[in-house]
Order: C-alpha cells, then sequence, then structure tokens
C-alpha cells in the first residue's frame, strides 16, 4: 500500500430527496463512488432504501441527523418527540434548521444519543446494512461530551466511526472549473489515504426548490450538479486509473 493514493469516496444525504437518490445511485454505478451516508429523518429515506437495500458492493452509513436545514422541507426526529424535546424546535415540531439553534437550545447529550439509536434503528428496519456513522454537518460541538459519546457509540455498535475516516485533499491555488480544481487537488496529495465527500444531486426544479437564507436554490442544485460530477466525470475517473488512485469502502481498511 505504500506509495499509493486511497480515497475514501462518500455520498452524502441520501433520501433527503428523489434528486439525490438517483444522483448517488448514478455516482455508484457509473462512477468512483463507494460510500453511502443515509439520512433516516428526511423524507426520500424509503426510496432510498428500496434503491439501496441489499447491495453489498457499496458500504453504507448513518449520517446522523439533528437539523432540518432547508426553508421549504423540514423533518422531525425519527424518535418519539415527547422523548427527544431538547433537539425539537417547539414554534414547529421540526428539528432546529441550524446547529447553532441546536447548541442554543440547550440540547440533552442522552436525548442525542436516544435519536441517534433511533436512526440507526430504522436503517435497519429498512434493511441497509449499515457499516459507519458520521454526522450531519458536523454538529459534535453542540454539547460537551458528544464527540466521546459518539465514538464510544460507534465502538459498541461494532460499526465505524466515519468522521475520522481520511485527511482531507490539499487545496491549491488553481482557478478554473470543479473537475480541474479537483484533479489539481489529487496531483498535490502525497501518498496517503483521503476523504472525498460531496452531496450528489441534480440541478432541477427540485433541487432549486430547496436553500436558505444566505444559500439560494439555484446555488444549492449548482453546486450538488458538480459534487455529482466529481464522482462520475469522466476526466476524473481515467485520471485516478491512470495514476493508481484507489477508491475506497471505509471498511476495507
Amino acid at each position: 500500500m505504500n506509495g499509493s493514493i486511497y480515497l475514501y469516496t462518500r455520498g452524502d444525504d441520501c433520501g433527503s430527496s428523489h434528486s439525490a437518490n438517483r444522483a448517488i445511485l448514478e455516482a455508484c454505478e457509473t462512477g468512483i463512488l463507494k460510500n453511502v451516508s443515509f439520512m433516516l429523518p428526511a423524507p426520500y429515506i424509503e426510496e432510498a432504501a428500496q434503491i439501496f437495500a441489499g447491495r453489498k458492493e457499496y458500504c453504507f452509513g448513518l449520517h446522523a441527523t439533528m437539523n432540518a436545514e432547508w426553508d421549504s422541507l423540514k423533518w422531525g426526529p425519527v424518535s418519539d418527540p415527547h422523548k427527544v424535546p431538547s433537539i425539537i424546535d417547539s414554534r414547529n415540531g421540526y428539528l432546529f434548521q441550524t446547529t447553532r439553534e441546536l447548541q442554543e437550545n440547550k440540547p440533552d447529550l442522552d436525548e442525542i444519543m436516544l435519536e441517534t439509536q433511533a436512526q440507526l434503528d430504522k436503517a435497519v428496519r429498512l434493511g441497509l446494512d449499515i457499516k459507519y456513522a458520521e454526522m450531519h454537518m458536523a454538529y459534535g460541538w453542540v454539547v460537551d461530551g458528544l464527540n466521546e459519546a459518539f465514538d464510544s457509540w460507534c465502538r459498541e455498535k461494532g460499526i465505524i466511526n466515519g468522521i475520522t475516516k481520511g485527511k482531507r485533499l490539499p487545496e491549491t491555488d488553481h482557478k478554473g472549473n470543479p473537475v480541474e480544481v479537483l484533479i489539481e487537488r489529487l496531483k498535490a496529495a502525497e501518498p496517503g489515504y483521503y476523504a472525498l465527500i460531496g452531496h450528489p444531486a441534480y440541478d432541477n426544479e427540485e433541487m432549486r426548490a430547496l436553500g436558505h437564507d444566505g444559500y439560494p436554490g439555484e446555488t444549492v442544485a449548482r453546486e450538488r450538479e458538480w459534487e455529482r460530477r466529481m464522482f462520475c466525470d469522466k476526466e476524473i475517473i481515467d485520471f485516478c486509473e491512470q495514476n493508481g488512485i484507489i477508491p475506497l469502502r471505509y471498511d476495507q481498511r
């Protein structure tokens, strides 16, 4: 393994939209995507499970979700809301829109872990073989001890803590389209293990209807289309093959 670049390729937010589900499937079947992270509270999770359940060639993860960021699309907890009141926005019954709002509500650590377990249980019921877990929008800072509790929970469940897998690719000063930028970052990488994480989706009406203050739907759709291409673009696939860059599942090392 010495002298090679290994790339943990991960597609997040599966289950969040029809567009995301189909784009992630495309990135798995025709591209270099090896790991799929599922949002269990999200509205298209049953569709996602129908698409992916039983697909042993991919590595599945829990994208543990404690907020609902979009203005026009909301979701609540998987748990009984009466058991996790500190993570719910009392104004509407949904999860808080931002992790900052969650933190300001002083969430209870035990309630966060109860909801994490409920999300894992739902994944199992839907037939998804969960190998790893990580956090949507990196909310580990919202209450003291959460990162440690999450890591202990992963060990207890016998799943990989995906937060710790792979380092960031180096940044470069290259200016160009995102495909060119990614190739330059891969060129700059020393041998080792890296994480390439995206949110594949299509630039379509469904995605353009999302967004929130400071992140309009048109930008969401455009950026997530580029993130789909990050895993599917032939130029990137060819560059990886020609340079011995190996896409990895989280459970391969």
